[in-house]
């Protein structure tokens, strides 16, 4: 094995990672347009803005990997001095990672309104996520200016609280879904849309565990092997991850008609019905109900997965 193997061979592997997770990032975020054509334009312009961020992320690393394996192949001395384009990967996936984070914190929120815990969390996930986004971003600067491997022992630390603080970030998250879905599904009167929170749940676990993991992996390899590159297979998939996540879990909602409404596999309006009677116990009670307010009677008209405006207050969305 070449010396170089070690320097050289994980910057290959990342690139082709890199556009693999490009390729799938574009197919979500198609599936994403196909789906949800009516989103509300704050999510729209978040997936869209994420996706262009990611672009150009991969162009600037398809260039690092293209000056350090082509044009100064064989010449060792641009493994000691980096091209200005190896900078590129920490910067964008900060800012993407802290982005994702972000969203899914105002999902916390939204899904428990002003509920103190809700509130706290969401705050702390941001707080997280700001703080090893401003991390990478610095320690990032840092290593720009001198673009040289003698630094990075120096800058150990500032990594370490980007992918640690980054981490946990993701724990945190995860733990707060699976306690809020959790809740959901205790609560919830209907088989079906138990078994659909049930599928929700394992989707949060397991993209929560993609991302904590791939940081984790990514630190403990630039801890324990400082003298190669094998960190860079992680750390060219990190941004691509979060972002592969937020898509599919966007995309994990199903089709709705209208992004203010209830999707239908969450909530349908036979379901909703059986609610008002499970609701209050006994027949009189439901027809004083039906009497003293007008039911919603789905029509071949009616979008399915709709529910009038005072239901959808109601029943909030699991998947605001």
């Amino acid at each position: 094995m070449s010396q170089y193997t070690l320097f050289t061979g994980p910057i290959l592997a990342g690139t082709q990672f890199n556009w693999a997770l490009l390729g799938i990032l574009s197919l979500q975020v198609y599936n994403f347009q196909l789906k949800f054509p009516n989103e509300r334009k704050g999510i729209k312009a978040l997936v869209y803005t994420i996706f262009l961020l990611d672009v150009v992320q991969t162009a600037i690393s398809s260039l690092f990997a293209f000056e350090t394996l082509v044009l100064h192949w064989g010449d060792p001395n641009i493994l000691l001095h980096l091209p200005w384009s190896s900078a590129a990967g920490p910067f964008f996936t900060a800012t993407i990672s802290a982005a994702v984070q972000i969203f899914f914190a105002w999902r916390i929120y939204a899904l428990k309104g002003k509920n103190p815990f809700a509130v706290g969390i969401a705050g702390l996930i941001v707080m997280l996520a700001l703080m090893q986004s401003l991390c990478a971003i610095i320690t990032d600067a840092k290593f720009t200016v001198a673009t040289d491997l003698a630094e990075i022992e120096r800058l150990v630390i500032g990594v370490k609280v980007w992918l640690i603080g980054s981490a946990v970030c993701d724990i945190v998250i995860t733990a707060t879904m699976l306690v809020i879905l959790s809740q959901y599904r205790q609560n919830t009167p209907w088989s079906r849309t138990d078994t659909l929170i049930t599928k929700l749940i394992y989707n949060v676990v397991e993209t929560g565990a993609v991302t904590s993991i791939a940081a984790l992996l990514d630190v403990v390899l630039f801890i324990l092997y400082p003298g190669n590159n094998l960190h860079q297979v992680f750390a060219f998939m990190l941004g691509k991850i979060y972002s592969n996540v937020l898509v599919a879990t966007l995309n994990a909602r199903g089709r709705t008609a209208d992004p203010n409404s209830i999707p239908q596999h969450i909530v349908t309006t036979s379901e909703h019905h059986e609610l008002e009677w499970r609701r209050y116990g006994n027949t009189s009670a439901a027809t004083e109900q039906v009497r003293s307010q007008k039911v919603h009677i789905p029509s071949s008209r009616t979008p399915p997965g709709t529910i009038n405006e005072r239901d959808s207050k109601t029943y909030p969305s699991l998947v605001e």
